[in-house]
Parts: structure tokens; sequence; C-alpha cells
């Protein structure tokens, strides 16, 4: 997820995706108790209460390349799950895990060739929950963002729409298209790489990714005459099982404090920063709060599933919550996509725990920066958000996101230091301040 601080944040939806949780798939959680893990306590020492950025990234690399892809309801999924709960369970937490049932989907082979003015493959990269389908016919150029208006300017019925990528979720794009009368959408990038994303909504007709390059090519030849393509893309919606990795440290009353943050990845590659980079900084800092003398408060650590699927892992959570546990959450802490990239910390949000978060940065010498994300991107502090909970999103301006090259050698352990300090700070300060 990305953008740059303020209103020049530029956030890739996965996410992010980037991610929209309003027009998610359906979550349905199943009714199974969660299972609890056996715990190892062990005596706290000193030098185990202060954030260790060589911890963290030591996790981050297990996440990374020791266990790799972790795409949700997929065994690298689970072996990732299995090692947060360990963790979890090395640092005195007492930890559970909540399944729970979701639409899943599979690309079993997409494939788009450029027919005329001359023949040749594209690289594409169908979108998350397009439609599978075979489709021939001329590429016709969409002005604008693929809003209704820009639709109305062309004729795109029985043909394959062009759009740029940007500004509009890629499910809104798609929708004006199937409503133009579109047999399919390419959607190319407004950099050169060739992207992956998530359709928040179900349309019915295939949605592919071109690169920024790809379609730059397009454009030329479009400048020049009429371009045929053919589409042949098969895609299928499956049932799979995500789950949330929870570990809680029991303070001496029931008001909460959550600190989260997603463990899977997209298919396209290892997911160094997103996020493994925020994963770790969760492992890193429950470790070491677990070190410590009982807190006043309960904090409650949560490495989410199939964030990347549409916060599916956050909304099955807070989805669960009775209002009264609702009322009893001081905030949410969200770590996603913090420890790669450029810039200084982001710190986002306009509530008390944001506000304290950006305090605490200064407090310890560390830039940071409010923010804000896009229409078209999010993250799971966003599921609790819309209940009410006071949040922090904890991240950075990173573009090699969804990606294969968001590997452990862009992660900077000084990053995942920046961000487990200022944690640590805001975690102490909550605590030792009374509810209101």
């Amino acid at each position: 997820m990305h953008r740059k601080f303020l209103s020049a944040i530029l956030f890739f939806a996965v996410i992010f995706t980037a991610c929209v949780p309003h027009a998610a798939p359906t979550v349905t959680v199943t009714p199974v108790p969660p299972t609890v893990a056996v715990v190892e306590t062990r005596a706290p020492s000193a030098s185990a209460q202060n954030f260790d950025a060589a911890r963290a990234f030591e996790a981050n690399r297990k996440l990374a390349v020791d266990i790799g892809k972790r795409v949700a309801g997929t065994p690298g999924g689970a072996n990732a799950a299995d090692y947060i709960a360990s963790e979890f369970a090395k640092g005195g937490l007492e930890v559970t895990r909540q399944p729970f049932a979701f639409d899943g989907w599979e690309d079993r082979g997409t494939t788009v060739q450029m027919l005329a003015p001359e023949t040749k493959p594209l690289e594409v990269q169908a979108l998350q929950y397009s439609p599978g389908g075979q489709v021939e016919g001329e590429i016709v150029l969409v002005p604008g963002v693929g809003n209704r208006n820009d639709f109305a300017q062309v004729n795109v019925r029985d043909k394959i729409a062009l759009v740029k990528r940007g500004t509009l979720p890629f499910s809104e794009k798609a929708a004006n298209a199937e409503q133009a009368g579109a047999s399919a959408v390419l959607i190319y990038n407004n950099e050169p790489p060739i992207f992956t994303g998530t359709l928040r909504e179900r349309v019915k007709i295939p949605v592919i990714a071109l690169s920024g390059a790809t379609g730059d090519g397009i454009l030329k030849l479009l400048a020049n005459g009429a371009v045929r393509a053919s589409i042949q893309s098969d895609t299928a919606i499956v049932q799979r099982t995500g789950t949330n990795v929870i570990g809680t440290l029991r303070g001496k009353t029931d008001a909460t404090i959550v600190v989260g943050g997603h463990y899977d990845s997209v298919n396209a590659g290892p997911g160094a920063g997103d996020n493994a980079s925020g994963t770790a900084t969760l492992i890193e800092l429950a470790r070491v709060m677990g070190a410590k003398p009982q807190p006043q408060h309960t904090l409650v650590f949560i490495a989410f599933d199939a964030e990347e699927s549409g916060l599916l892992g956050s909304r099955a959570y807070v989805d669960a919550l009775s209002n009264a546990q609702i009322g009893k959450l001081r905030g949410m802490l969200n770590f996603d996509m913090l420890g790669a990239g450029s810039g200084p910390l982001l710190l986002m949000g306009n509530g008390d725990v944001a506000l304290l978060a950006r305090s605490s940065a200064k407090q310890l010498g560390i830039d940071a920066y409010n923010g804000a994300l896009p229409a078209n991107a999010g993250s799971d502090h966003e599921s609790f958000a819309r209940r009410g909970v006071d949040t922090v999103f904890f991240m950075r301006d990173y573009r090699l996101l969804h990606t294969p090259d968001d590997t452990i050698d862009q992660i900077k352990p000084e990053y995942l230091g920046e961000a487990g300090r200022v944690a640590q700070r805001v975690l102490e300060r909550l605590d030792a301040t009374p509810a209101q």
C-alpha cells in the first residue's frame, strides 16, 4: 500500500491492498472454537524489555525467505500461521486461532495476444476475482480515469476497453466498462512495472492488468490505427479457510488495546515489505511486552490473514465482537508495509491514538508524519475504525509491493526499529493512562 505522506501518498492497493472493506467478498466466520496453543512462559530480563531491530529483521527473514509466499488459504499461509503462533507462545502470550471461510480465487491461466497491427503476446496479470472468459476484439482507449463520463465519450460496446490506473478503485472502472457494454477491460499501470490488485465488487467481464510500459506501447499503436487483441483467461472461485493468529497478554483490567498486521502476501512475490515487515514488528513487540510486568490493559496481538483479499481477516475478527467488547477497545495499532521504501515513518490517523503516536515519535527523535490513503486503498485498521475504534496506521512509502521484487534485500532493520520503538512507547503511554 502506498503514497507519500499527506495528499501525495501513492498507495498500490492491495491492500491494500490494496483494500476497500465495505466492498470485499462476504466473509463467513466458521463456528469452530479457537484452538489454544501451549504457552511457554519465560522470566523477564532487563535486556528483553526493549524492541530489538535485529530480532525483528530475523522474523522478517523467516517469513519472507524461509516460508516465502503466504497467500491466504494455502500451505505457505498455514506455515506462517504456525510460526507466528509459536513466537507468540514463546513470549508468554495466550495463543488462539480464529478460522474463517472465504471465497478464494485462482488464475489457472490468463494470456493476452495482440493480433493487429502486429502479433505478439503481452505481459498481463488478471486482477483477483476477475472472471474468466475468451474475448477477441478491438482495443478502445477510454479517456480520463474510467469514470462513467469518460466511457460516455467512446464506443466500447463489444470491444476491449483500455483504461489507465489511478483515482478510482479497480472495481469501479470495471463496472463502468461493463455497463458501457465492453467485453473486457485492460487496466494499464501509471508506472512502468506490472501490478496486481483485487476487485472488491464482482463484475462479469475479464479485468486484466498491464504494465505501464505495455500500456504505452499500445497507446502508440492506437495513435496510428486500430489495435486488436485476443484474451484467454481461466479463473475460478474456490472456497478457502483463512486463520487469524491471536496472542493475548492479560492485563489487570479488561480495557483492551489491539496491535495488528496482516501476514498474508499476494502470489506475485514473497511480500517481504508487504507485509512480512509489519508481521515481524508485531512479533517482536509481543515479545517485548510479554517480558514486562503485567500491564494495566489487556494487550491483544493479532496477525490477520486474507488482508490482500479485501481485509477479510480483520473484518472476521471485528464482526465477531459484541458492542460491549468494542466499547472496551482503547485503540488499535496497525502495522503494514513499514520495513522498506523511502521517506519518513507515516503514522496515519486523526484520533487520540494517532496523535499520541506522533508525539511519541517526536519524543524519540524519529521523523514521522500523518497522511491519508486514497479511496482505492486501505488496510486492517479500517475494519476497526468503521466500528468507532480509535486507530493509528504505521507504514512507509514503498513502490515494490505486489511485485516479485518485494524481497528481503529491500528491508532496512533501522526502519523496523523506528516503528517498533514508537509502537512500544505508544503502548507504554496508553497503558499508563487510565481510559476516559
